[in-house]
């Protein structure tokens, strides 16, 4: 009997496939929810998130995500974003707010994100869901 497995040949799919799924500093940050995905495949993709402290404004946090995945052939696609406090001592997250330029993230879902996290998992990841639907 003959055992065959199949590989990832194509470079920009091996690329994405281990683009890092949540990079967040410490402290109060600007956060970003966004899509990453191979050029003309976006079914090719995967959820980021990005959490920046000291960026003036969100713009500067998906810059950051869009020369990343330039730099591994990717494209991006911003989700929304919002406010994050991230407490590393305490293992505790808080998520909330919302962008007018960039759109709104879904809070519960970068949550859930986080939570399927390894690195997250033990932490008290609170996301306020009111307000969302401005």
């Amino acid at each position: 009997m003959r055992t065959t497995r199949n590989y990832c040949n194509d470079k920009k799919l091996k690329n994405l496939v281990t683009f890092p799924e949540i990079t967040i500093g410490q402290g109060k940050l600007k956060y970003i929810i966004a899509k990453v995905f191979v050029h003309d495949e976006s079914e090719q993709s995967k959820i980021v998130i990005r959490g920046v402290p000291r960026v003036k404004y969100h713009f500067d946090v998906y810059d950051q995500l869009q020369k990343e995945a330039s730099a591994q052939d990717l494209c991006t696609e911003c989700l929304g974003g919002g406010q994050m406090v991230h407490d590393n001592d305490k293992k505790y997250i808080k998520i909330y707010g919302r962008l007018q330029r960039l759109g709104k993230a879904d809070h519960l879902e970068t949550r859930e994100i986080l939570r399927a996290n390894s690195q997250y998992a033990a932490y008290n990841i609170d996301a306020e869901s009111i307000g969302m639907d401005i």
